[in-house]
């Protein structure tokens, strides 16, 4: 589904509400381990307030802070807005580990994520992401954000 470019969740509310029913739309968020090379891709549904706080508990790291924007186009290949667990597939270094919500595996719901580029969405099955992620040697990690 093409629609005008969306930097945040309220902006996607906007140029694109109608998606709702297509499914669940997700917000990623690309976030860095502090003093290290790990990375974290956070995937939940896009209503839902993430708590890093809870997040760093639970996978054992160090304080997590946003990637700067520097970060993103160099792991990703993608800039802010884009983000998207498709883009794991430029991840050539495997420096990112992919967080899905529980949320979202265990729903019957299609999952709206970008094509790589903020102008457009496209609906797969939690299960289709996840094999997809894995075929790029990625780690997947489950839990309650």
């Amino acid at each position: 589904h093409e629609h005008d470019a969306a930097f945040t969740m309220e902006e996607m509310e906007k140029v694109a509400g109608g998606l709702a029913e297509y499914g669940i739309v997700v917000k990623n968020l690309f976030l860095k381990e502090h003093n290290s090379d790990r990375y974290f891709l956070i995937v939940a549904g896009g209503n839902k307030r993430v708590d890093i706080k809870s997040v760093r508990k639970y996978l054992g790291v160090k304080p997590l802070s946003f990637a700067t924007e520097e970060q993103l186009e160099e792991k990703l290949s993608v800039t802010g807005g884009s983000v998207t667990p498709l883009a794991v597939l430029f991840d050539t270094e495997k420096a990112a580990s992919v967080v899905i919500d529980d949320d979202l595996r265990t729903g019957e719901e299609l999952l709206g994520v970008h094509p790589c580029d903020n102008t457009a969405t496209v609906f797969v099955t939690y299960k289709e992401l996840e094999r997809f992620v894995e075929s790029c040697g990625h780690t997947l990690i489950n839990m309650q954000v």
